[in-house]
């Protein structure tokens, strides 16, 4: 085989065959003269980039594909290919191999490779990144914006909060009124006897019996604030097993131990006794029933973890199975408690379908004072 291909496309036609070969066996006089004209210096010259074998026309070897040099050349052995990968990459033009000497891959590499990404590619990436940087900015301005604005739902449940307020003091201002009515009457009652007569100017005018009638509501609210007051740090225990026993000190020793237990096992909160303000049950003693178990704490973080943590009382633990745990409520939280549950079954009842009954629905109040409100449960099979 003879070079004379390669040599004559770099005159021709530049870097147009991707493969350079040595030369190719039963040449034509026109590529054997072509072959040894202007080039037959480069010809004797030429060799081998890695073995430095010279380049003669049977030896099979491949020119650089890009820079076409006359110098450029490696044999088939250094790239070790075989004599028929050799004919097919000479033979074939359309086969996308190529070989590039050192310096021509060293420049195409550092030129292309600036970084693990493609060039274009990083270009992209950038665009995206400075794209999301401004729908971030964007989306930071209308959080603000709507963090500005007053929430609906907020709106409501205040709307609804004053609603309740206003009618509590309609209630308070009606009970008062009432009250001072049947005073005034009883009042004018005892002013209208004989007694009043022999009062003279020992009798008490009308400012002051407003003045005192005004006082006494003014202390049973006070009364029943620091009752309420007191009751935030108490628990009621409902059934409770409550021994049999006639001695009162061994009654309570039980209880104590019982709550210790239930304590310490469902919820996770060792007490002593000295954490304990009072215990004792609710009602008279008889032998066919276990009254509730009142617990005060002296601490009302305690009684605060217990109700955070009432669904613990669902573990499958025997001995504490039917126990429930209530907050101590004042008379006037149970009225108003039974109050908002009634309304709320009357407004069921009244948006419901036919087929929707009332007694479907387990109404459940949730929250403290002001914040309470109304939940609505669809009793189960089982709960039924």
């Amino acid at each position: 085989m003879v070079r004379g291909r390669g040599a004559r496309s770099s005159l021709s036609q530049g870097t147009q065959s991707t493969k350079k070969a040595a030369g190719r066996g039963n040449s034509s006089p026109l590529v054997a003269s072509a072959a040894s004209g202007s080039h037959r210096t480069q010809k004797s010259t030429a060799s081998c980039n890695g073995c430095g074998m010279a380049v003669h026309d049977d030896t099979k070897a491949l020119q650089c594909d890009r820079c076409a040099s006359p110098d450029v050349w490696k044999c088939a052995t250094c790239l070790h290919l075989s004599g028929d990968m050799y004919d097919l990459l000479v033979s074939d033009s359309s086969v996308p191999l190529r070989w590039f000497c050192h310096s021509c891959e060293h420049e195409v590499m550092t030129r292309n490779t600036g970084s693990n990404q493609p060039s274009g590619q990083n270009d992209k990436i950038e665009q995206l990144i400075s794209v999301i940087e401004k729908l971030m900015n964007r989306y930071e301005t209308i959080e603000r914006k709507i963090e500005d604005k007053c929430d609906v739902t907020a709106a409501m449940q205040l709307d609804m909060r004053i609603s309740t307020l206003e009618e509590k003091m309609r209630k308070y201002d009606s009970e008062l009124e009432s009250r001072l009515v049947s005073i005034e009457d009883q009042l004018k009652m005892k002013s209208d006897g004989p007694a009043t007569e022999k009062m003279g100017d020992n009798a008490i005018s009308d400012e002051e019996m407003i003045k005192f009638v005004v006082q006494v509501e003014l202390n049973r609210k006070t009364e029943e604030e620091r009752d309420i007051e007191s009751r935030k740090r108490n628990i009621i225990i409902y059934r409770v097993p409550e021994k049999k026993m006639e001695n009162v000190a061994d009654r309570k020793a039980s209880d104590m131990t019982f709550v210790k237990d239930l304590l310490d096992g469902v919820f996770d909160v060792k007490v002593e006794e000295a954490d304990i303000e009072k215990m004792y049950r609710l009602g008279r003693w008889t032998e066919d029933k276990c009254r509730p178990l009142l617990v005060a704490f002296k601490n009302g973080e305690l009684k605060d973890h217990i109700m955070a943590n009432l669904r613990n009382l669902k573990q499958p633990i025997p001995r504490f199975k039917g126990i429930s745990v209530a907050h101590d409520l004042h008379p006037k939280e149970r009225e108003e408690i039974k109050l908002l549950v009634e309304e709320a079954k009357q407004n069921h009842a009244s948006n419901a379908c036919d087929d929707d009954d009332v007694g479907n629905y387990r109404f459940i109040v949730v929250g403290k004072g002001p914040r309470r409100k109304i939940i609505k449960i669809k009793k189960t099979n089982n709960a039924q």
